[in-house]
Order: C-alpha cells, then structure tokens, then sequence
C-alpha cells in the first residue's frame, strides 16, 4: 500500500471509429462491438487524500460533478479526496475523456486502497455504463493495442478484445462543433437502431480484412448511414480522403498533416496511436 498522501495516473484517450450498441441485463455484458483508436493524449488525474469522506473535483481548472469520475472513485475507495483532471482533449467530442478520466481516476484510488488495475478498469465501466458514457471505451482500453477491436461486446473476460495490428505514426483531430451528448444520442431508439444496423456489418467486414483503407471506408460509410454528420462534418471530411467521425463527436480524426485541418480554420490536436495501459505519474 502506498504511503503517499497524493497519487497521479495518465490515462490514453480512445476514438471510436464504428461500433455496434449491446445492452444486456447483465452489466458486464453491456457494452458495444466496434473498432477504434488508443491515443497519446488523454486524462491526467491526481488524488490527494483528504482528512474527511468527500470529494472535491476540479477539471481543468473549473470545480466539476464529474458524475462518472466519481462513481469510478466512490465504488472504489470509500476515503475523501481532493480530485484534479486535467484533459489533453476537449470532453464531449468522441475522444473518450469520460472514459480516460474514471479509469485514471479508479486506478489512483486503487493505489490507496491497494488493489489491482483490474479493479480500476471495473468500476470505470461500471460508472460509465450507468453514468451514460461510452460503451466500449473502457474495454478498448483495456487491449494494450494501437487500434483494438472490440470483437464482443462487454470487459473482459465477459467482452472479447483483439489486437488488429494496426498503428498511427501521427493522427490529426479536429473539432467542428460543441459537444454530443452519448447518453442521449443512443438512447433514442430510430438512431440506436440505425447505428446498430450499421456498425454490425461495419465490424464484421473490418474484422474479416483490417486494414487502414477500410478503417477510413468503413469510417465513412457507417456515419453516413447513422446520420449524424453535420454539414460542416460533410465537408470537411469529403476533402480530406483519410478521414473519419469520432463516435461520438462533432470532431473528425485523420491521419493527414495538421497544417491540412488548421488550413480550414479547424481547432486541431495532433497526437499518435498507442498501446499503452495507465502508468502512475507520481506516487
């Protein structure tokens, strides 16, 4: 058990690039099939014990209710702390911070309670699932892969992760619009269906031939059938080739230059794909 008062863990944000929703009555069980990317940026967060049982969260500067992050932390550790997160990516865009920050956030607390990472990537699904965040970025986190697919649905051992053995030297992400709401987005049930429909034939064709022109083919196609482009969305990603939505994000991902996306006027982050689990920071 550590000793240390303060304990912070990084975290890689994750892009979904198609994906199939699966609910289950079982909670491990729900989750999602689908393909995506592990990224270099993504959560940071710090925990420093306090004398009493609350929480208190700041994200990036500005105090937060962070629902799911503090789920991830109460299951978890029943001990207060003062919580810092600092995100590399915008929340909201399909890069998977919710995700990133209550796994970071899980793994911290762990450190004090002296329990394994398992435990972390657990209790941030649980959070996740019942917070209404992402369905599968969890388990894609878990696959120590550059672009993990998410072959059935659910975390392990439940849900079935492979490696595609495919990776990014560079990827560009650009931001078009404000925030998708996940939660709300799949639970109506005209769109949950359409995204269902066609991120099931997405999976099975990648899976059957992965490769980085079908990750981009079959990126747009499925968000084309799911309707969720917007205009600006349209454009941008009818002129870049190898590009693709965030799901779910008004936001794109592509492994052109940055100069290419910031030349449209667009906010870009450029980062590059990995394998990496959660590493402590400082102990």
């Amino acid at each position: 058990m550590f000793e240390d008062s303060m304990t912070s863990v990084f975290c890689p944000g994750h892009i979904t690039c198609f994906f199939e929703p699966v609910r289950s009555n079982a909670i491990m069980e729900t989750g999602s099939r689908g393909v995506g990317i592990k990224l270099s940026k993504g959560t940071t967060v710090t925990l420093e014990e306090r004398s009493d049982d609350r929480l208190e969260v700041m994200m990036d500067g500005k105090e937060c209710r962070c629902d799911i992050t503090r789920a991830a932390i109460l299951m978890t550790s029943s001990r207060g702390f003062d919580v810092t997160i600092e995100n590399d990516l915008p929340v909201g865009q399909g890069f998977g911070m919710s995700a990133s920050g209550a796994i970071a956030a899980a793994y911290c607390a762990c450190t004090f309670e002296d329990k394994p990472l398992d435990t972390a990537f657990l209790n941030a699904h649980i959070a996740e699932v019942v917070g209404g965040g992402g369905l599968g970025d969890v388990s894609a986190l878990m696959c120590e892969s550059h672009v993990p697919i998410r072959v059935e649905p659910g975390l392990p051992p439940e849900g079935e992760i492979k490696d595609s053995g495919l990776r990014f030297e560079k990827l560009s992400l650009a931001v078009l619009g404000g925030p998708l709401d996940t939660g709300s987005t799949l639970r109506d049930k005209a769109t949950s269906k359409r995204i269902g429909d066609a991120g099931s034939k997405c999976v099975k064709e990648f899976i059957a031939n992965p490769n980085i022109d079908s990750l981009f083919r079959l990126s747009r196609s499925f968000s084309k059938d799911v309707g969720l482009e917007t205009p600006a969305l349209r454009k941008v990603l009818s002129k870049i080739p190898n590009s693709g939505m965030c799901m779910l994000g008004h936001s794109v991902f592509s492994d052109c230059s940055k100069d290419v996306l910031e030349d449209m006027g667009l906010e870009v982050y450029e980062c590059s794909s990995v394998d990496s689990m959660p590493i402590i920071c400082r102990e």
